[in-house]
């Protein structure tokens, strides 16, 4: 979010299509995950679908650098959270380990406020709308069915959904905001589509081994 003071969302957004690759060579590494090459090659057109929707309207210079460079870090720190997730889920339920993460960040959150002197209730109304808005929709609908979605798909098949975040922001834009389409971004929505369909046709789209997902225990009959 701080990023976003020093560089464009494109670039952000562009940015941000890292985390598939993030956590896929993560998950090589701690869990010993393979990705076929069908995957792969679908997951690099689908990033090159990302990167040519932000290509439009991105401007590089030396003031946005630092931006970039938070930006980096905020997807490194996405992609761990989610790697983390993927082997906690397997033994607690997601909604437990959701509850957790969610009071983590408050907590944290609560004390850099304080310690930095930002006020926690002077805003308008509108502003409030927006908090709820985005405690409802992007951490409901976003973040506790990521987790949720932990116990039964492996995090880079989750992961690859961020790059679907282009194409809606880009609908978005223009159904709410009468934003035309540009050629680079009816082009790269295509690719990130195409890209996408061939990542879960590749067989990476697979529900994860009973064993690791966590079963209720059963209660004896009466």
């Amino acid at each position: 979010m701080g990023s976003l003071k020093l560089t464009s969302v494109s670039s952000s957004t562009i940015i941000l299509a890292l985390e598939p690759v993030f956590i896929v060579i993560g998950a090589f590494f701690f869990y010993k995950e393979k990705t076929s090459a069908a995957a792969i090659s679908g997951m690099v057109v689908a990033i090159a679908g990302a990167v040519l929707i932000g290509l439009g309207d991105i401007g590089v210079s030396r003031d946005n650098l630092l931006g970039d460079l938070l930006s980096v870090l905020g997807t490194l720190a996405v992609s761990v959270h989610m790697l983390i997730g993927q082997k906690m889920v397997a033994r607690v339920p997601s909604f437990v380990y959701s509850f957790v993460v969610f009071l983590s960040a408050a907590v944290v959150f609560a004390i850099y406020n304080a310690a930095a002197g930002v006020s926690f209730t002077a805003y308008p109304g509108r502003d409030w709308g927006i908090f709820l808005l985005l405690a409802v929709v992007p951490t409901v609908f976003g973040h506790l069915l990521f987790n949720w979605l932990l116990q039964y798909v492996p995090a880079s098949t989750i992961s690859m959904s961020i790059l679907g975040e282009p194409v809606g922001a880009s609908l978005l834009a223009f159904l709410i905001l009468g934003e035309a389409i540009t050629l680079f971004q009816l082009a790269g929505g295509l690719l990130a589509i195409a890209g996408l369909i061939v990542f879960l046709n590749a067989g990476k789209f697979k529900t994860r081994p009973k064993n690791d997902i966590p079963v209720e225990p059963a209660h004896p009959a009466p």
